[in-house]
């Protein structure tokens, strides 16, 4: 699949992958900032953005996007920086194809897999707003507004949403697809060496030793102290950088400690 993307500046290629419902666009501030040294790539992952949409959604289907999209831009080996889901991604794609990931940067997320409940506030806010229903801007604001009092949630969910004229709306990203395969995007097929990962291939895969950098939010839930021998055992040579005062979409709310903690690492 042929994904949309952007790029700026030059230099070693960075390659940032978004998380669920995000998109390009909302890592445009941090591309720029990196822009005076790297050459900075986003794609729009299948099914998001203004990338193609399709039945198939998962991991594999993800990695063989990014291995296609590397090999058309001829980037034999990048600095890999994923958020969320784009972080799992990012750390198969390491895991993986060693050879292809010079360093490693995972936002807010661990190698696990994690719970996928029906009060999940993401999946309860999108079957809350009918957009059919919507027909003008003001209604859509009060829809969302409606549907979840999370700020950046709000914008997360705006952004998704496009806008013809101004009473016709549609999703951007392929909801259907998203949310019959949402179980796969909670699981994490590691294939490793932890006896949570598949053990019938454990042997087949070592861990991700290069450098690798990990930064939690300080009010997440996503990296906790019981993840720690997992992200150890695969990925030793890893860091675990906490931002403090910030969610899960650490990348919005704490923008300048964000970029801080990235330059540093890849100096």
């Amino acid at each position: 699949m042929k994904l949309f993307f952007r790029e700026f500046g030059s230099g070693k290629p960075i390659i940032i992958l978004h998380g669920l419902l995000g998109m390009s666009d909302h890592w445009i501030p941090l591309a720029k900032q990196l822009s005076d040294k790297f050459r900075v790539i986003i794609p729009d992952l299948r099914n998001h953005g203004q990338s193609p949409h399709s039945v198939d959604f998962s991991y594999s289907y993800m990695q063989s996007d990014i291995e296609e999209f590397l090999s058309e831009l001829q980037i034999d080996s990048c600095l890999l920086l994923g958020h969320s889901m784009g972080g799992k991604l990012a750390m198969l794609l390491a895991l993986n194809h060693p050879e292809i990931v010079d360093r490693l940067i995972v936002a807010d997320i661990s190698p696990m897999e994690y719970p996928m409940g029906e009060d999940n506030e993401m999946i309860l806010v999108l079957k809350k707003i009918n957009l059919s229903a919507v027909n003008s801007r003001e209604e859509l604001q009060c829809a969302i507004q409606t549907a979840t009092e999370d700020k950046m949630l709000q914008g997360l969910i705006l952004k998704n949403i496009s806008a013809q004229g101004s009473s016709e709306f549609s999703w951007r990203p392929d909801l259907e697809s998203i949310l019959n395969n949402l179980q796969e995007i909670y699981n994490f097929h590691c294939h490793g060496l932890h006896p949570d990962c598949d053990r019938d291939r454990a042997s087949e895969k070592s861990g991700f030793n290069k450098e690798t950098l990990f930064i939690r939010g300080g009010n997440s839930p996503y990296i906790t102290e019981n993840h720690h021998s997992i992200i150890s055992e695969l990925f030793p040579r890893s860091e675990i950088v906490t931002i403090e005062n910030a969610g899960h979409w650490l990348h919005a709310e704490k923008p300048a400690e964000f970029y801080a903690v990235c330059r540093r690492f890849l100096k």
